[in-house]
């Protein structure tokens, strides 16, 4: 069995080129030891650039901390993600890199086209001036990574940042610009607003306040206390309206492009 972990962290890296859609210069590598070898993204801190919201650089240290929550919550949505310093390159993030296949997941189709079991989000017009509806997909799994969402105040869940691999898995990525302290959250994933949180609902966010609570106490977080504080007052609301809430009408609701 691959330790992708001991791969990522010491493996021998083969830079294969830039990622030519990134907008802070990531890089596609395989890592290599004797053994094994693992694919990966790497993201370094250096070529990040600084966004009105999110001045201070930090966008990989968000991604850490938005999947070692995820790991400690036992969701295991976010591809296994490190920091290392590389020779000549500096600190960067290192992910495992995803294959993703085709997936129906989140889908715009005339709103006639829309299965019945899918939940749909917004209409609007496509680039042809066609009346489309924006629809995602009514499973645990989507459900779970709303919530998830909403708990790291992810301010970019695009269709395309959630992948589902040849196995059927689904993985989320792109997690920089979560974990702010005001309210930022932007997703295609509204389909539920206004549901009553089931039981497994609260389970999951009750074990995520748990877990921000005990970063908080024991100081093991890379984040600030001020932005994990503000996690556990989001938190708190959404436990006391007991259902999935509305977008804020302070801040766009769906990111763009929406894939």
């Amino acid at each position: 069995m691959v330790d992708k972990k001991e791969l990522l962290l010491n493996g021998d890296i083969e830079i294969q080129g830039l990622i030519p859609e990134s907008s802070n210069g990531a890089l596609k590598a395989v890592l290599r030891n004797d053994q094994d070898e693992l694919s990966v993204i790497i993201k370094p801190s250096a070529l990040i650039r600084p966004l009105w919201d999110f001045p201070a650089l930090d966008l990989n240290n968000r991604e850490l901390a938005t999947f070692e929550l995820s790991e400690k919550l036992n969701l295991n949505f976010v591809p296994i993600s490190v920091k290392r310093n590389i020779p000549e390159i500096g600190e960067c993030l290192i992910q495992e890199w995803i294959e993703e296949v085709e997936n129906q997941l989140i889908i715009v189709r005339n709103e006639t086209e829309i299965p019945k079991k899918y939940k749909k989000v917004i209409n609007g017009y496509d680039e042809l001036n066609k009346l489309v509806c924006l629809a995602h997909d009514n499973n645990e799994e989507l459900r779970k990574i709303a919530i998830f969402d909403l708990i790291v105040n992810n301010a970019d869940r695009k269709g395309g940042h959630i992948l589902k691999d040849q196995y059927g898995k689904i993985w989320i990525i792109d997690h920089g610009v979560t974990w702010h302290q005001e309210n930022k959250i932007r997703t295609i994933l509204w389909g539920w607003i206004g549901d009553d949180l089931q039981n497994q609902d609260l389970a999951l966010i009750n074990m995520a306040k748990n877990e921000i609570s005990n970063w908080i106490e024991n100081r093991t977080s890379i984040l600030s206390n001020e932005e994990l504080d503000a996690a556990i007052k989001r938190i708190e609301v959404v436990l006391e309206e007991g259902k999935f809430p509305e977008p804020s009408k302070e801040w766009p609701a769906i990111p763009w492009p929406i894939f």
